[in-house]
């Protein structure tokens, strides 16, 4: 590691410390015995939290679940809309604190891997589910689903990310942020983050830090993560970002790029409305 990328490191650390520490309002009753709990981490779009909880709603089938929306809006005015909406639809609500990577330091993967810490850390922690995972915002699940039954005797499930170099003999991989789900028993005394990092030079994008402390003693080949990602242009052209879409196990569209972070000429916006509807 060159001396560059280790006070990053530090530096990055220093703030996940100090960010733990944030309070901030919530709408979620840490009593409640859970076997398990998927956290959506809203950014400023209400059309896409408000379909997500519809179709989570019609097609999850685990029992005694927890669904909690985290919301990371950098607007005030999407906050209260957000908020709204779950108290509306009886869905649990954390509004998160102040993420240095989202107001400071601008890093899209650090700040969503900052609130993904501070949730396992402020959330996981205390409510202790069986099983717990994330969910992007734009991220739908279209056929009914159960996270437990994927999971059986596995300690994690998810998307995978392979991101072996050609020609290694060492495999470097980890779950997308937007699609990862564990056993909370199997992770409880590790020292989890979700921040991506940089292993033997190869960049694992956000939650690949969980590399380090999880699935680097696991052998790739031995675990199953579902069917292949699919992936289908709906409209033409070649934008991934305002072009595409994402099945993932069959069971789950993710439409990409709801939060506008990558801006683009052609919105998918409308497309979405009428796309969602059949589901």
């Amino acid at each position: 590691m060159t001396l560059k990328r280790r006070l990053f490191v530090l530096y990055i650390d220093f703030v996940k410390k100090i960010s733990l520490r944030l309070k901030t309002s919530s709408l979620v009753d840490f009593e409640r015995n859970v076997d398990m709990c998927f956290i959506t981490i809203a950014f400023n779009n209400v059309f896409l939290i408000e379909q997500q909880i519809r179709l989570m709603k019609k097609h999850i089938k685990d029992t005694n679940f927890i669904y909690i929306i985290a919301d990371n809006s950098d607007s005030k005015e999407k906050r209260e809309q957000i908020k709204n909406l779950c108290q509306k639809e009886n869905v649990e609500y954390i509004s998160l604190p102040f993420n240095w990577f989202q107001k400071v330091h601008t890093k899209v993967c650090y700040g969503h891997g900052l609130s993904m810490t501070w949730i396992y850390h402020n959330v996981i922690k205390k409510l202790k589910p069986k099983y717990f995972g994330y969910l992007d915002h734009d991220i739908f699940p279209i056929n009914n689903y159960s996270v437990v039954e994927k999971i059986q005797s596995q300690d994690f499930f998810g998307r995978l990310n392979d991101r072996t170099p050609e020609n290694s003999q060492k495999p470097l991989w980890y779950l997308w942020a937007g699609f990862c789900f564990f056993r909370f028993d199997k992770v409880k005394n590790l020292n989890i983050s979700f921040y991506p990092c940089v292993v033997d030079g190869v960049y694992l994008d956000t939650a690949g830090s969980v590399y380090l402390s999880l699935y680097k003693n696991y052998s790739l080949s031995e675990l199953y993560f579902g069917a292949p990602l699919v992936e289908k242009y709906f409209r033409e052209g070649d934008n991934n970002h305002s072009h595409l879409l994402h099945f993932i196990d069959n069971d789950w569209v993710h439409t990409i790029n709801g939060s506008n972070w990558k801006k683009v000429k052609d919105n998918k916006d409308d497309f979405l409305k009428d796309f969602l509807n059949q589901y």
